[in-house]
C-alpha cells in the first residue's frame, strides 16, 4: 500500500471510529468511499485497532458507497460483538451479586463499564477481559468467591500466594477465567506503581452501574476518564479503540471538568492526561475545551518527553509507535510529584521486582542466572528503545 492509500485508509477509520459524528465529515467521508479504498487492507488495520463495529456503526449509513461483501462482513464482526458481550454480562451477574452480598470492595472499569455506559449499542465496544478494582484488603474474599464460583486463576500467572503483601498493590494483576470469562483484578486505583493518595477508591466512584439483575460500583466518569488517559499511554496508544473510548466519554454530557481538573493536579498525573486529550483532540476537535487543555498544561520538560516518547505524527497518523514499557506513565507522575524518596523506591521496584513475580512473568522460574538476566533486560530495555527512537529522527 503506498503512502497515499495509507493516508486515506487512517483517515476513514478515525471519520468512522466516533459514535457521534457531525454531518460536517460526511462529504470527507463520501470522498473516501468514492476512491477506490482497498477494502482487505481497511478491515484488517481496523480490527487490528479495535474498532470494527464502530466502522459496521458508521459505514452501514452509506450502503450504496461500500460493497455489499464489505458490509456484510462488518455486520458480522459487530453482531459476534454484541453476542460475546451480551453473553458475558449475563455469565458476570452470580459473581457480582456475590461480590456485593459480601461487601468486598470492586469497581469496574474499561471494556465492559464503557461498552454498558457511554456506547450506545453493547456491541460497539470489544473487549477481551473485565477488568476489576479491587481493595486489597478484601482479596483474601474475592479469591474465595471466585474459587466457590468455579473461577481457576490463569496459568503463569504470578499467584497472590506467591508475593508479600507490599509487593501486591502494583505487582500483581491476577487472570482468572471460567470458561470464555476471563477477569482481571488491579489493586491500584489508576494503574500506577505507587499508591495515589489522597483520595480512596470510594472516593472516585459513581452511582452503581446495573448489570442485568444487579449493580456494580463504577468509577465516576472524571476519574475513568483520567484512568483511559493513563491506560491509553501505558500501552504507547497502539490501539484507535482506546483513543475513542477517551473521545466518547469527554464529549459526554454532564462531565465536571473542575473535578478532572482538581484530580489531576492532586494526583499528580496532569502529563499523561494532558497528552490523551490533546491526542483526542487532534484526532476529533471539539472534543476537550480548549480551557481544560490549557489548565492540563505541563511544563516544557514534560510536553518535550511526551512528544519524543509519543510523536503526534506516530499516534495521529497511526503510523505506529514503540512499545514503551507500561510504566511510563509513573515516571510522568513521579516527576510531578518531586519526592526523591518515592522515586527511589518505585523505581527500585520497577527495575527489580520480587524475583517470583519476574520468575513467574518470564518463564524462568527457578532459574537463577536466567532471572539475573531478565533483570539486566528490565533495565535495558527503555535504553534500546530509546536509541531506537533517536535513530528515527536523525
Amino acid at each position: 500500500m503506498n503512502s497515499v492509500e495509507a493516508v486515506r485508509r487512517t483517515r476513514l477509520l478515525v471519520l468512522c471510529s466516533r459514535v457521534s459524528t457531525g454531518p460536517e465529515i460526511g462529504p470527507e467521508t463520501r470522498a473516501l468511499l468514492t476512491s477506490g479504498p482497498d477494502w482487505q487492507s481497511i478491515l484488517k488495520r481496523a480490527d487490528d485497532e479495535g474498532v470494527l463495529p464502530l466502522l459496521y456503526w458508521n459505514l452501514k449509513k452509506w450502503p450504496g458507497e461500500v460493497p455489499p461483501d464489505v458490509l456484510q462482513r462488518l455486520k458480522v464482526s459487530y453482531l459476534r460483538s454484541l453476542t460475546r458481550n451480551s453473553q458475558i454480562s449475563r455469565e458476570l451477574e452470580p459473581l457480582l451479586k456475590a461480590v456485593k452480598d459480601s461487601g468486598v470492595r470492586t469497581v469496574l472499569t474499561k471494556g465492559l463499564r464503557l461498552a454498558s455506559t457511554v456506547y450506545p449499542d453493547l456491541g460497539l465496544r470489544p473487549f477481551w477481559d473485565v477488568d476489576f478494582l479491587v481493595d486489597s484488603a478484601d482479596w483474601r474474599r474475592l479469591e474465595r468467591i471466585l474459587d466457590g464460583l468455579g473461577f481457576m486463576e490463569c496459568p503463569q500467572q504470578v499467584t497472590g500466594s506467591d508475593l508479600p503483601a507490599r509487593d501486591r498493590d502494583w505487582t500483581y494483576s491476577p487472570y482468572f477465567q471460567r470458561g470464555d470469562l476471563i477477569l482481571e483484578f488491579h489493586f491500584n486505583v489508576l494503574g500506577l506503581h505507587f499508591p495515589v493518595g489522597p483520595e480512596p477508591m470510594d472516593a472516585m466512584t459513581a452511582a452503581p452501574m446495573a448489570v442485568g439483575g444487579t449493580e456494580v460500583s463504577v468509577l465516576s466518569p472524571e476519574y475513568e476518564l483520567c484512568y483511559l488517559c493513563l491506560h491509553a499511554q501505558q500501552h504507547s496508544y497502539q490501539k484507535l479503540i482506546w483513543l475513542a473510548d477517551i473521545g466518547e466519554l469527554a464529549s459526554r454530557p454532564g462531565i465536571d471538568w473542575g473535578l478532572v481538573l482538581d484530580a489531576c493536579w492532586s494526583l499528580k498525573i496532569r502529563a499523561s492526561v494532558h497528552h490523551g486529550l490533546r491526542l483526542v483532540e487532534e484526532l476529533w476537535p471539539g472534543s476537550v475545551p480548549a480551557d481544560v487543555l490549557l489548565g492540563l498544561r505541563p511544563g516544557p520538560f514534560e510536553r518535550a518527553a511526551l512528544r519524543f516518547f509519543w510523536p503526534d505524527a506516530a499516534v495521529v497518523g497511526r503510523g505506529g509507535t514503540l512499545p514503551w514499557p507500561y510504566y511510563m506513565p509513573s515516571l510522568f507522575s513521579l516527576w510531578e510529584r518531586r519526592s526523591l524518596a518515592l522515586a527511589g523506591r518505585t523505581l527500585s521496584g520497577i527495575i527489580f521486582p520480587p524475583r517470583p513475580w519476574l520468575g513467574r512473568a518470564s518463564g524462568t522460574t527457578g532459574r537463577t542466572l536466567l532471572i539475573y538476566f531478565q533483570y539486566a533486560r528490565r533495565l535495558m530495555r527503555p535504553v534500546g528503545l530509546a536509541v531506537r527512537r533517536l535513530a528515527g529522527m536523525t
